[in-house]
């Protein structure tokens, strides 16, 4: 199975960007603006993107601050993503932290996959300039 993994460094303490990525007033920073999620193990995530048309439903399946945090897709409005598991693992880094991201599970690397890959490559990116630069762009 193809996975998509991304490998980002930022100049901010792992704690911050752990908040960052582990708590819904996080992840309306960079990803999208309108989410739920619980940050613990066992928690439950709703990001809702288009005016609520378009959603994905995680678990999260593992949360240890400020290393960790997974998330198994149980529903979504893209059926390539169900079943998937999304997990943000963090270390330090002499400059601050270094980010290793994967997707993993997808049952083929075809045209959504790619569409994929580049969508977490740019929010990723706007993870970073919400971190480094306090503004990032959600959807």
């Amino acid at each position: 199975m193809p996975d998509i993994m991304h490998l980002f460094k930022f100049a901010v303490p792992r704690e911050q960007a752990y908040q960052a990525i582990a708590t819904a007033d996080g992840i309306r920073k960079w990803w999208t603006s309108d989410a739920d999620l619980e940050a613990f193990a066992g928690g439950q995530g709703e990001f809702r993107f288009y005016g609520g048309q378009s959603v994905h439903k995680v678990t999260v399946v593992e949360s240890v601050p400020p290393e960790r945090i997974a998330w198994d897709v149980r529903e979504s409005f893209r059926q390539e993503w169900v079943g998937t598991n999304i997990v943000f693992s963090l270390r330090p880094d002499d400059n601050g932290t270094e980010l290793l991201f994967a997707h993993r599970g997808f049952l083929r690397a075809d045209e959504a996959y790619a569409l994929f890959t580049t969508g977490w490559g740019i929010y990723l990116a706007s993870l970073k300039e919400h971190l480094e630069k306090g503004q990032g762009t959600p959807r």
